[in-house]
């Protein structure tokens, strides 16, 4: 079952960060900052959520509570942003317009402003891995664990980048894509 859980949690991961890069290329153009941006998030995110679960004793009895609750700040968090990241321009326009002769500065502030907001449901994902893999039975274990855990979740990534691509996006736009990836983090948590 919990192989099954970490592989839905894969399908939403990768489905949200499709959704960001598409959500960047329309705040920054098709371009290597978009590109930057959730690419160095993502990446971000997972390292210091990890780094948050190595750095923090844990509590062996309470692992699926734990999981089940990052599962959903994921979901609500990671549909947040489908929500906020195409009004970051627009909302923050007063705060901004001082900057609108220097597109470099103006660029840079809505880079660390995206950049900030990712990092939240980016970090999230990053601490379940260790998180489950903590409940492994035995040392001799861990390795196992680990692989079949991350092997799932990888294959749920794939799943969900094709699934996306292929189907979702086209059929329900990408704020329904946005909704069906939550909903596989509130399944997830509630598994």
């Amino acid at each position: 079952m919990i192989n099954a859980i970490f592989f839905l949690s894969g399908v939403a991961a990768l489905l949200f960060e499709n959704i960001w890069f598409r959500q960047a290329g329309l705040i920054f153009g098709n371009s290597v900052w978009a590109s930057s941006l959730v690419l160095s998030s993502f990446m971000a995110g997972l390292a210091l959520g990890n780094g948050l679960v190595a750095f923090r004793p844990q509590k062996h009895g309470d692992a699926l509570r734990r999981y089940a609750f990052l599962e959903l700040i994921v979901g609500i968090t990671g549909f947040g942003l489908v929500l906020l990241l195409p009004r970051i321009g627009e909302s923050l326009f007063p705060l901004l317009a001082t900057l609108v002769d220097n597109p470099v500065a103006l660029g840079a502030v809505r880079f660390v402003l995206a950049f900030s907001m990712m990092v939240i449901p980016t970090a999230a994902m990053g601490m379940t891995l260790p998180i489950l893999v903590d409940r492994a039975p035995s040392r001799e274990l861990f390795g196992v664990t680990l692989s079949r855990l991350y092997g799932w979740n990888t294959l749920g990534a794939v799943f969900g980048c094709i699934a996306g691509e292929a189907l979702l996006y086209g059929k329900l736009g990408v704020l329904g894509t946005g909704v069906v990836a939550g909903l596989l983090n509130f399944t997830a948590a509630l598994l």
